[in-house]
C-alpha cells in the first residue's frame, strides 16, 4: 500500500474538498500508517518443465547373421497373426477376381448366344422373304405372259 499512500500525500490537493471528504481522507490514511505489515507479492509456482520425448532405438541382438532375435511370445504371435491375416485377405482377394471374371465369362457367353440367335432369326427371315419374293415376282411374269 506503500505507493497508494505516495499518492494519496503527494498528488491529492485535499484542501480543496468538503469536510466530509477530508476526514475520510484523515482517517484512510490513520488507517494506512496504523497497518504497517509488509506482505511479500503474490508470486506464481515454478513449474517444472515437460521433458523432451526420448527416442532412443531399440537394440535388437542378432545371432546370427540376418536373423533376429524375437523379442516375446506375444509379439511372435502378434506378427504371426498378422502374416496370417494378410496370407488369408490375399486369397480372398484371388478367389474374388476369380468369381469376378467366371461371371463375366459367362454374361459375356450368353450375349452371344443371344446375339447369335438374334442372327439366324434375321438370316432365316430375310431369307424367306427373298423366297416370297422370288416366287411373287415369277407369279407376276407368268401373268403378263398369259
Amino acid at each position: 500500500m506503500h505507493p497508494v499512500r505516495i499518492l494519496l500525500t503527494q498528488h491529492v490537493p485535499v484542501n480543496e474538498y468538503p469536510e466530509k471528504l477530508q476526514e475520510w481522507y484523515h482517517s484512510a490514511l490513520k488507517e494506512l500508517e496504523n497497518k504497517v505489515k509488509h506482505y511479500t507479492p503474490l508470486i506464481c509456482e515454478k513449474k517444472k518443465p515437460v521433458p523432451l520425448k526420448q527416442y532412443t532405438p531399440k537394440i535388437v541382438k542378432v545371432l546370427e547373421f540376418g536373423k533376429k532375435q524375437a523379442g516375446s511370445k506375444k509379439e511372435q504371435e502378434r506378427k504371426q497373426l498378422i502374416q496370417r491375416h494378410k496370407r488369408e485377405l490375399k486369397g480372398a482377394i484371388r478367389e474374388i477376381r476369380k468369381d469376378n471374371q467366371y461371371l463375366a465369362r459367362m454374361q459375356l457367353s450368353e450375349t452371344m448366344e443371344r446375339d447369335s440367335a438374334r442372327k439366324r432369326k434375321v438370316k432365316e427371315l430375310l431369307g424367306s422373304l427373298a423366297t416370297q419374293e422370288g416366287e411373287w415376282k415369277a407369279m407376276k411374269r407368268k401373268k403378263w405372259k398369259n
